[in-house]
């Protein structure tokens, strides 16, 4: 059977074929068409690889092979049909970044977690350091408002997968424009899911898939009922998630998916989407020029934030943790 591959490569256009290939009926042979060259952005190629891997998993005694793939070697070199199982270009992690972009590179969470019990510390400094790393391979530079912005908002998604999904990796997938003052992270997992992640706290168990990714971009809101208690600077709080996507909101885009559903909220609003994907995968776009400006709105987001969350139930109603709140602190100390 011949599948010919979105050209349009927006997320929308991939969450749609992930839902019109599930339909399929049975086949022996399953051949990709993936088309003509065309530009693979960096959370494109992360959930499209995500869908083709669902995809051959869910039909074990079918064989899936590729047709025109030679035609993408930006995407055969930044990792991404190796990312799914075909055996073509590097594999993830195998190239090198440059001052524009960073491969696809998969983290395991179980060496992050190691690395921090090693070390004595928690795991949140690890992926700390390690948000830091990626940013400035981005940005090429270890300070100033882009560098704390974007260390900040990829700390938390990383953070969100080790602490909820269950997930034995994390994806990633970054690009930076200077000339287009954009920037693109994609961040993905195969765990258990946003809904599954919060029914851990018996205060969200009752909300169904959607309701459960927007529950889990309001301040407070987390899968641990514990949220908030404790001394611990990385102790969780569930107000990551909702600074994260109050930040991209800033002439940006922030875009989550996870099992049948997901959103894309922008400054002018939210748009449902419709999906079918294993665990959690989320698109961080950055408008470059506006985060100077940013810094007089962090406290505005946080001061929001808590007062929201006092209505909110089952909601984390003190205050955010200080891993939550480093990034107004950053910007108090490098100005751009």
């Amino acid at each position: 059977m011949h599948i010919q591959i979105p050209f349009d490569l927006r997320p929308s256009s991939i969450l749609g074929f992930s839902s019109d290939i599930d339909d399929l009926p049975d086949a022996g042979i399953y051949e990709f068409d993936f088309g003509s060259s065309r530009w693979f952005p960096p959370f494109s190629m992360l959930l499209l690889s995500i869908v083709l891997t669902r995809f051959r998993d869910s039909r074990p005694n079918s064989h899936c092979q590729a047709r025109n793939h030679e035609n993408h070697t930006y995407a055969a070199y930044l990792g991404f049909f190796r990312s799914f199982g075909l055996n073509h270009g590097n594999s993830p992690g195998a190239a090198r970044g440059s001052e524009n972009y960073v491969p696809i590179q998969r983290l395991s969470v179980e060496d992050l977690q190691r690395n921090a019990a090693e070390r004595w510390i928690d795991v949140g400094e690890v992926v700390e350091a390690k948000a830091r790393e990626l940013t400035g391979v981005l940005t090429q530079t270890d300070s100033g408002a882009l560098f704390d912005t974007l260390a900040y908002a990829i700390r938390e998604i990383i953070r969100n997968t080790v602490e909820h999904s269950s997930s034995r990796d994390v994806f990633l997938c970054a690009q930076h424009w200077p000339s287009r003052q954009e920037v693109e992270v994609g961040i993905a997992d195969s765990g258990i899911g946003v809904r599954q992640g919060l029914a851990r706290n018996t205060e969200f168990r009752e909300l169904d898939n959607r309701q459960a990714i927007q529950a889990a971009l309001m301040p407070g809101v987390s899968g641990n009922p514990r949220a908030g208690r404790g001394a611990n600077v990385w102790q969780n709080s569930g107000y990551g998630l909702y600074m994260t996507n109050r930040i991209c909101r800033n002439g940006g885009n922030f875009l989550i998916c996870s099992g049948g559903d997901g959103v894309e909220v922008t400054s002018s609003g939210k748009v449902n989407l419709t999906c079918k994907i294993p665990g959690t995968a989320v698109r961080l776009l950055l408008n470059t020029e506006r985060l100077p400006g940013l810094r007089e709105q962090l406290g505005r987001f946080r001061d929001e934030g808590q007062r929201a969350a006092q209505s909110i139930r089952g909601a984390n109603r003190s205050l955010a943790s200080t891993a939550s709140q480093m990034l107004s602190a950053d910007f108090n100390l490098h100005d751009s």
